[in-house]
């Protein structure tokens, strides 16, 4: 008989030691602190009926153990922007923790061009990893060089911006472009995109009675000296050269130029 019990107790002893043993594993995600806190995914292991993180490291320190939680907010508030940042997640073996929102720490800051849409009232241009201190400079091509038509500030951070600019396109083709400047000086120029519109065309005459320029419909137009300099830009369905002395002025709106003679107060 004790025979017998020494054969099971080998038996099972054997079988034991052949049993797979859930070790715990390490998984590290490393990157930079941009102002937004890690959501990690913890998978919920039905045969253990348990979470799968048993604990959480921020930069060497324990943040949590065993969050019952199958998605757990990592706070990094008390870190400096930029700062380096180091999770481990020491976890069961038989499943993975994921960074739901990986982006958040991402070394890669370099600015991107995302899309560009455009219609026959605006453009609009999406992008990501933005200077908060850059500008953007939308730009229409006329006789070979290019004319900004308005100046855009970014908004910033790394994550994906889009912004809308109300534009006056000129009849026929319009090209245009969107150049990025950051505030070092560095200039990011995008790819060039066309516009083909039917609208009507717009002319002007010069009420000389009131001296006022009136269109035939509202244009964005600007009024310059015979030196170049802009005395009046805006957008309307007329222009006041009242207070203007005498002389010749250059009207540009729709891509084209027009001169304009004032002779008398």
């Amino acid at each position: 008989m004790i025979y017998i019990y020494s054969i099971y107790f080998s038996i099972l002893s054997l079988l034991l030691w052949d049993k797979p043993i859930d070790e715990s594993e390490d998984t590290y995600f490393k990157g930079f602190y941009h102002g937004r806190n890690v959501f990690i995914r913890n998978p919920y292991i039905e045969s253990e009926k348990k979470f799968c993180i048993e604990s959480i490291y921020l930069n060497g320190k324990k943040v949590t153990d065993s969050p019952n939680i199958s998605a757990y907010e990592l706070s990094m508030e008390n870190l400096a922007l930029d700062e380096r940042v180091v999770i481990r997640i020491v976890h069961s073996g038989v499943c993975k923790p994921q960074l739901i929102n990986p982006e958040v720490i991402q070394e890669d800051l370099s600015f991107s061009w995302v899309n560009f849409y455009i219609n026959d009232e605006s453009i609009i241009w999406v992008t990501s990893k933005e200077d908060r201190e850059a500008k953007y400079f939308v730009e229409r091509e006329s006789e070979g060089s290019w004319e900004i038509v308005d100046t855009v500030a970014t908004k910033g951070g790394i994550f994906i911006n889009q912004y809308s600019l109300e534009i006056d396109h000129n009849k026929g083709g319009n090209t245009y472009r969107i150049s990025y400047l950051k505030p070092g000086g560095d200039l990011e120029v995008s790819d060039s995109f066309y516009f083909f519109s039917d609208k009507r065309e717009i002319s002007h005459v010069v009420d000389t009675d009131n001296w006022m320029i009136e269109f035939t419909e509202e244009v964005s137009y600007q009024l310059l000296n015979e030196n170049g300099r802009i005395l009046q830009k805006g957008k309307g369905v007329s222009c006041s050269i009242r207070k203007l002395p005498r002389g010749t002025y250059i009207l540009k709106y729709e891509g084209q130029e027009h001169e304009v003679e004032k002779s008398g107060r």
